[in-house]
This record gives structure tokens, C-alpha cells and sequence, in this order.
């Protein structure tokens, strides 16, 4: 699942991703790259493989971050991605009801614009959702 959380015109877009549960990031890397249909070796692998880093090595995993850190300070991890966030209602509403399926929920900020707009979400979604969680949802 990918919730979008739109920028207004000072502020890029930025997404939360939340891969279904059980997976590893290292399951994800390898289905993500045979999902692009990319090379070793070539400039897409790299860029494919960044991206992959980008949002599971380097974003923040708002759920084991809740978990760890804030759990004590905040009622609920809704009122954590409400107040420490500042999540709008829906993305709250979205977030909290998949809690319990998802392995994690990273809070992604692309650094590439090709990956803002709907274009972003659609190339987001076609390479990170698991057709097989989507259909069972």
C-alpha cells in the first residue's frame, strides 16, 4: 500500500510506503528489481537499486520508530502520525487501519521529480505493491 501525501506549491510530494507483512527489506530489493526488469550493470539497475535504498534504508519507518521512541509519548499511533507528523485525517485513517498488515510504513520524500504527481504514484505503485496483497485486501 502507498498512501500519497500531496505537497502544496512549496513542498514536493511525499508518500508513505507500507509493503505487506511478512518481507524483508532484502526480499523487497530483489523483487523490486525483477519487477523493473533491469540489468546489472546498467544505469536503470543503479537507479532502481537507489530508489530501493532511498526508501527502505534511508527513510524513516514510522511504525518501528512509533514502536521504539514514541509509544510512551503519544496515545496511539494514530494520534503520533496526527500531532508529531502532521499527517492530514485521511493519510491517519489509511495508516492506522493497515497498521497490523504491513511490515513497516516509510516515510518516503523522493528526490527525483520524476517521481512527483500522479505519474510518481503510478510508477510507485506498478513497482512496489504486491499484486497478490492488493487482490486479497
Amino acid at each position: 500500500m502507498i498512501v500519497a501525501l500531496t505537497g502544496d506549491r512549496f513542498e514536493r510530494d511525499r508518500y508513505v510506503i507500507c509493503p505487506s507483512a511478512p518481507v524483508s527489506v532484502a526480499e523487497l530489493r530483489d523483487r523490486i528489481l525483477r519487477r523493473a526488469k533491469v540489468t546489472e550493470g546498467f544505469y536503470a539497475y543503479r537507479l532502481v537499486d537507489d530508489l530501493h535504498a532511498a526508501i527502505f534504508e534511508r527513510s524513516l519507518d514510522l511504525k518501528a520508530d512509533y514502536e521504539s521512541y514514541f509509544s510512551r509519548e503519544y496515545e496511539s499511533f494514530g494520534e503520533f502520525l496526527r500531532r508529531r507528523m502532521r499527517f492530514a485525517a485521511t493519510a491517519v485513517t489509511a495508516l492506522t487501519k493497515a497498521l497490523d498488515k504491513n511490515s513497516g510504513m516509510y516515510f518516503f520524500r523522493p528526490s527525483h521529480s520524476f517521481l512527483e504527481g500522479e505519474y510518481g504514484l503510478e510508477f510507485l505503485t506498478r513497482l512496489l505493491n504486491d499484486p497478490v496483497a492488493e487482490e486479497e485486501s
